[in-house]
């Protein structure tokens, strides 16, 4: 008689099968493990106390990467007693299957690879059970290397006897491989002619391109990426022509911690998030940079910005790179403006041919697209801003009751879907702007792909409110096809419900939900951007706004910040005002707020959508102290270059904001203060100042909000959660959120999904979830 445990969780493809071996061989247990479809599978040979004393030291001993969610046992009895312990072949049983995301290269990997005396001294692709790619080169569960991208690599005798060892760190290492039997590295220079050699003789090519201020196109772990020297201006403004891409911030990659701590100032938790598993970019404060500065041109990589983004080198590949070069290397993604990055080394020699001097390749394939995280320390803890590589596909944990399967699509900007399934949910690698017709393949791609290698089924499709979204109307379509309801979720409600799932909320109980963000179509078919909506998963009730104003020009007002301004100015100041005409006087680059086209625009403001965007309000401030160009080339550039501004000033004084009632709703106006800010624009006054004033102001009005939210009648509510892209500014969400704690509520922010839209898929999914728990 023995019994059989089903392991569910983060079991797969983190060493867990190795760890059961030792672990039984220790407690002198017989039996098997295996890998199934939903995780892992243990038969063993053993009384009541032997199976429970196992079952204690496999909680408590468990792998760093592993997370086990549940242990569920059985009686067994074995045809035959085993004599010792053995891992199985892995079967294809059971749904919803967990995976680790792709891991960082560890420190006794590093520590081999530098060991000139080791057999995988100088090898790219070296890695065990403790790290290397996962996510990006699965193809299928149960996590074998027949179902993985290194199945055309048979392993040598080397290899495979680590890999049948109980006691090498490479027992069923599924990546495992070496020179003799693992994928290798070549180079082709802008003319397609390839150089194969030695991989220390390719480095020191990449070295020469480098130095010559090229630009290197290199197949990282979850797609094509962009180097060049991070301390060359002319590289870095090469490769920012040949990208089309003026002024969005470059990351910059470090070889490991030491390198970073020479050109930063760096506490704990940073060095700590850096160094993680995930190896994420971490933004970093300009402000912090070592002095002086030599090896990275930081207003290069990062014009007008407050923050630059650093990363460590994640993959041996990288930090052979690094270690050859020498010095820091810029890191973008490897992809032509607003397209997916390339995967494949066929369509990257083509795509990239134009912005690469060079390529260094390998053929080890990428079967999951997926670019860099991108994380910030905000208000005392890490925050996503962009959830990718070293973070998907890990699940985050839905509040008891989310149970079923829902497929939710996520929003038109900072594309991500999600899927839920056995009270988790998993948000898919950024995909990007569903503008370019790439990215939309893209996600039509992963609708099917990541179901697939879940093994999930969703029984619902969760959509955006706006008709016109193309996500929503990809929605639409599947959900005809299959037969699946489609429920359609506001916004704003989405962008909430994401920030109180990661924080555990009840799906029953209301919270304040402050949401400032862009645009979202309201349910009133209006374009909402500043929200108070008290909420819970299954509906809401729009108590408070930013007043509405005018998108002059419509979609234009979007990438034109003037347009804002002009519209915030004509609700403020009187026709023909005197101020106006004294700020275009000594600020010739607003000469576009008088003028024909400026009155033209404002007799045509009944006809243009009003919006009570908190987005573009930033962008009128902006443009009024002139950090906003004319025309923006990348979203959420004015209000970054605002909040830069204002970093590097002590706010010294409060601009007024309005509180007034239109209907049921309260509103948040900003007209009071415009006039004010001018009059210390044109007396002269620091624009930094003005900035840092400006933000400081716009979190009293919204705290002046919640007082007033909390006397109404009829209103109650002691949490307020905060989300929407803004929330991503220090300068709201920190003051903001100890603000609101001083008044006595509970505060809840967001962490593992960001709080842009690249989170609002995980909010979707919740929504249609509370929506048809009957039924989903």
């Amino acid at each position: 008689m023995g019994s059989r445990l089903r392991i569910t969780g983060c079991v797969q493809g983190v060493g867990f099968r190795p760890f059961v071996y030792r672990l039984a061989t220790e407690l002198g247990l017989s039996g098997v493990v295996g890998n199934i479809g939903a995780g892992v599978d243990i038969r063993l040979a053993a009384d009541a106390a032997g199976v429970a004393r196992f079952c204690q030291r496999l909680r408590a001993d468990c792998p760093a990467h592993a997370r086990i969610e549940s242990i569920a046992a059985e009686p067994f009895s074995f045809a035959s007693v085993p004599h010792g312990f053995s891992v199985t072949d892995s079967q294809a049983e059971g749904q919803g299957a967990r995976f680790p995301p792709d891991l960082a290269v560890c420190p006794r990997c590093l520590a081999e690879l530098a060991d000139p005396d080791n057999r995988r001294h100088g090898y790219p692709f070296i890695n065990c059970t403790d790290c290397g790619p996962r996510y990006s080169i699965v193809n299928t569960l149960p996590w074998d290397r027949a179902n993985t991208a290194m199945a055309d690599f048979p392993l040598c005798a080397a290899c495979r006897q680590e890999y049948t060892d109980p006691t090498n760190r490479r027992f069923h290492a599924e990546p495992v491989a070496c020179a003799e039997c693992g994928p290798r590295i070549w180079l082709q220079d802008a003319e397609g002619r390839v150089q194969e050699g030695p991989t220390a003789a390719l480095l020191v090519q990449c070295r020469s391109w480098l130095k010559q201020d090229r630009v290197l196109a290199l197949k990282g772990i979850g797609g094509f990426q962009l180097a060049c020297d991070a301390g060359s201006a002319t590289a870095i403004a090469s490769l920012r022509r040949r990208k089309h891409r003026p002024a969005k911030p470059f990351a910059v990659m470090m070889q490991d911690l030491a390198q970073a701590e020479i050109y930063f100032e760096l506490n704990n938790a940073e060095l700590e998030l850096l160094a993680s598993p995930a190896a994420p970019i971490l933004l970093l404060p300009k402000a912090r940079l070592r002095l002086p500065v030599q090896g990275v041109v930081p207003e290069a990589l990062a014009p007008g910005m407050a923050c630059i983004g650093v990363m460590l080198a994640g993959s041996p590949l990288h930090w052979l790179l690094l270690n050859e070069v020498g010095g820091p290397l810029v890191m973008t993604s490897g992809n032509t403006a607003g397209e997916p990055i390339c995967i494949d080394n066929h369509h990257a020699l083509s795509a990239l041919a134009p912005l690469a001097d060079g390529f260094l390749l390998h053929d080890r394939p990428i079967l999951h697209r997926c670019d860099d995280s991108v994380q910030a320390w905000l208000a005392g803890r890490p925050r996503m801003i962009r959830r990718a590589r070293g973070d998907v596909p890990a699940p985050i944990v839905l509040p008891a009751g989310l149970d079923g399967a829902v497929l939710a699509l996520g929003a038109d900007l900072k594309n991500s879907l999600c899927l839920t399934g056995g009270g988790q949910a998993v948000l898919s690698a950024h995909i990007g702007d569903l503008a370019n017709p790439a990215c939309l393949d893209t996600l039509a791609q992963q609708v099917d792909s990541l179901p697939a290698l879940l093994d999930l089924a969703p029984r619902a499709i969760a959509v955006d409110m706006h008709p016109d979204y193309v996500s929503s109307r990809l929605g639409a379509r599947l959900a005809k096809a299959r037969g699946l309801p489609l429920i359609r979720v506001q916004h704003h409600h989405a962008h909430l419900v994401s920030c109180l799932v990661e924080n555990g909320q009840p799906p029953d109980e209301p919270v304040l939900g402050i949401v400032l963000d862009g645009l979202g179509v309201g349910d009133d078919g209006s374009l909402w951007g500043g929200e108070f909506l008290l909420a819970d998963y299954s509906g809401y009730r729009r108590l408070a706004r930013l007043r509405p104003f005018p998108l002059l020009g419509g979609d234009q007002a979007n990438r034109q910040p003037w347009r804002n301004l002009l519209a915030q100015l004509a609700q403020s100041l009187p026709s023909g005002s005197a101020q106006v005409t004294a700020l275009v006087a000594v600020q010739p680059a607003l000469s576009c707020l008088t003028g024909a086209r400026a009155q033209a625009l404002l007799k045509m403001a009944g006809h243009f959508p009003q919006t009570s965007s908190t987005g573009r309000l930033f962008d009128a401030v902006a443009a009024l102290l002139g950090v906003a160009p004319s025309e923006l080339s990348f979203e959420g550039e004015a209000a970054m270059t605002l909040e830069a501004l204002a970093e590097g000033a002590q706010a010294n004084g409060c601009y007024p904001f309005g509180l007034s009632r239109q209907g049921e709703l309260w509103q948040l106006d900003p007209a009071p203060l415009w006039p004010v800010m001018i009059e210390a624009l044109l007396a002269g006054q620091d624009k930094a100042v003005l900035a840092a004033n400006f933000h400081l102001s716009l979190v009293r009005g919204l705290c002046a909000l919640v007082r007033q939210l909390r006397r109404q009648q009829g209103v109650s509510f002691t949490t307020v959660a905060l989300s929407g892209g803004v929330m991503q500014n220090r300068l709201i969400l920190e003051p903001l959120s100890e603000a609101l704690d001083a008044m006595g509520l509970t505060v809840l922010t967001q962490s593992q999904a960001p709080s842009n839209d690249g989170g609002i898929a995980l909010g979707q999914a919740a929504i249609a979830l509370a929506k048809r728990t009957t039924d989903v």
